[in-house]
């Protein structure tokens, strides 16, 4: 390879590699975040067999958990750029919905519910 060649082949060179690190750097930003809670009546006892469902704003496809004899649930590997919305269903009764944010940092990320039961 001659000197002429290599000089136009070298800038070519240096933005394929500046182009590969910041790739790689971005995929290694993606992420997930975990989502837990407790959900209570308003005597603060826990509510065993409640359903927490999220919601995913963009494509609106819906996952379910069913809570565990403490009240609590966890979700876990959310998309960290998503953001959400949740509500809790027990015996008839619908809570208020929530939303969780790309931009919230927090993690994991608790949200609790109390429901009114009466």
């Amino acid at each position: 390879m001659n000197r002429q060649t290599a000089n136009r082949l070298l800038p070519a060179l240096c933005f394929l590699t500046f182009l590969f690190l910041w790739s790689a750097r971005a995929v290694g930003q993606m992420g997930t975040r975990n989502l837990l809670g407790t959900v209570t009546d308003h005597q603060h006892e826990p509510l065993k067999g409640a359903v927490v469902q999220v919601e995913d704003e963009f494509t609106l496809a819906v996952v379910s958990y069913i809570t565990n004899r403490d009240g609590t649930y966890t979700f876990r590997h959310l998309n960290d750029d998503t953001d959400y919305r949740l509500w809790v269903n027990f015996r008839g009764r619908k809570s208020k919905v929530r939303q969780l944010s790309q931009f919230d940092s927090h993690r994991p990320k608790t949200i609790n519910f109390v429901l009114s039961l009466h």
